[in-house]
């Protein structure tokens, strides 16, 4: 029998697939879901684990642009609420494995899972396992990738 320990790791490591179960129910037939549909109320218990990024012209000449990054995320890459910019760059680091799948969700535009590791701005080792999820207007062309991430300190 599993204790409520063991269910509540296993929650928190699966928070990755959480996200991937709410974004098939908001694409129904669709090949992904809009950034619109996005309610980050129906998803509060994993919000802080999730990233967005937006994809645009800008993006595609400079970098991505995360338009959201919780605060479990800043924890994980070694920020704090009063550094966050600092996870920000590492998180843009085009090196980053994480980053490289980013290119992979715009390629074939279809969930990607990355797992792998990196040691963050304390010198820590941070295992994870992230969904990386197409957002898009219509159902041709990707506008954003949402993204969550379980993490531990290795």
């Amino acid at each position: 029998m599993r204790t409520n320990l063991e269910t509540q790791n296993d929650h928190e490591l699966r928070t990755h697939l959480q996200l991937h179960h709410y974004w098939a129910l908001l694409r129904g037939a669709r090949p992904f879901p809009s950034e619109n549909d996005i309610d980050s109320d129906e998803i509060a218990n994993i919000w802080p684990s999730c990233f967005l990024i937006s994809i645009d012209n800008v993006t595609r000449r400079l970098g991505y642009r995360y338009s959201y990054l919780g605060s479990a995320l800043i924890e994980a890459f070694g920020g704090d609420d009063n550094n966050s910019d600092i996870a920000l760059q590492l998180l843009s680091n085009t090196d980053m494995p994480m980053v490289k799948m980013f290119d992979e969700v715009l390629k074939y535009q279809r969930p990607t899972v990355d797992e792998a590791e990196f040691v963050n701005l304390k010198n820590l080792k941070i295992k994870y396992r992230a969904s990386l999820l197409p957002l898009g207007y219509n159902d041709e062309e990707v506008s954003h990738i949402l993204g969550c991430m379980g993490w531990k300190v290795c």
